[in-house]
């Protein structure tokens, strides 16, 4: 069993570490509607106002799993679940952010506190790296802030979009393994990347090419309310699993 949780553990630090800064104050690098920036990008950038302004629900799916949820960035809310599957085992993580507060709940893995049963509660004095369960100081969970910043040679046609994205310069995207796709040297600085807008200009699908792991994230539900309520009873989240979970 110790491949195969070895394994799993592998690609639950690449789903564990999302977007964005978690209990940190640093920020991915923003887009800008200065004159470096094109038209397109800017359009692109200001699709994501839907993101910021009000509740949505998101699913991205890469070849190690999805990550599916709902977060009302203004009620300070999320609700979301990473499912990841390796050499026949599977595990999902439970995620729940209530006003500053991160909950958690494991299912899947031969070892203690996996159960599924029990409710972690953990403490932001110990996060130490960034990003960690889609916990985003920017309210961020997906990091599409970040990819729209790091894009190149927008085009627009119609409703959709297409381009490149350098992801030497994006921290996450969804649940990929950045540090393995900036292996691929300079073709990770120009993967190509295909977005799509409704007729609201409200961002709806990224879809980014990464070689062998196409990524697409979904976006809906916009101004929809989301209802999250710390669960009862949870326990401090174990010391051992901070690691397990990059945190």
């Amino acid at each position: 069993m110790l491949p195969t949780l070895a394994a799993l553990a592998s690609v639950l630090l690449a789903m564990a570490v999302l977007a964005g800064c978690s209990f940190g104050k640093a920020e991915p690098p923003r887009p800008t509607t200065g004159p470096s920036v094109a038209p397109s990008q800017s359009e692109l950038a200001k699709s994501l106002q839907a993101l910021i302004n009000g509740g949505y629900t998101f699913k991205v799916v890469a070849r190690e799993g999805s990550y599916t949820g709902g977060i009302d960035p203004v009620a300070d809310l999320l609700d979301a679940t990473v499912s990841v599957s390796s050499d026949g085992a599977s595990l999902k993580i439970d995620t729940l952010g209530v006003r500053g507060t991160a909950y958690t709940r494991l299912t899947g893995l031969p070892m203690p506190g996996f159960d599924g049963r029990t409710w972690y509660r953990v403490d932001p004095a110990r996060v130490t790296r960034p990003g960690s369960l889609g916990l985003s100081a920017i309210k961020d969970p997906t990091g599409v802030q970040a990819l729209v910043a790091a894009t190149h040679d927008v085009r627009r046609e119609n409703r959709g979009y297409t381009g490149t994205v350098d992801m030497t310069r994006v921290t996450t995207w969804g649940p990929v393994n950045i540090p393995q796709v900036i292996q691929l040297g300079e073709v990770a600085k120009r993967i190509p990347f295909e977005a799509t807008v409704d007729d609201q200009d409200r961002l709806v699908s990224m879809k980014v090419e990464i070689p062998d792991n196409p990524v697409t994230a979904t976006y809906s539900d916009f101004g929809g309310t989301l209802s999250v309520t710390a669960p009862a009873g949870a326990e401090p989240l174990p010391d051992h699993l901070y690691g397990l979970l990059g945190l």
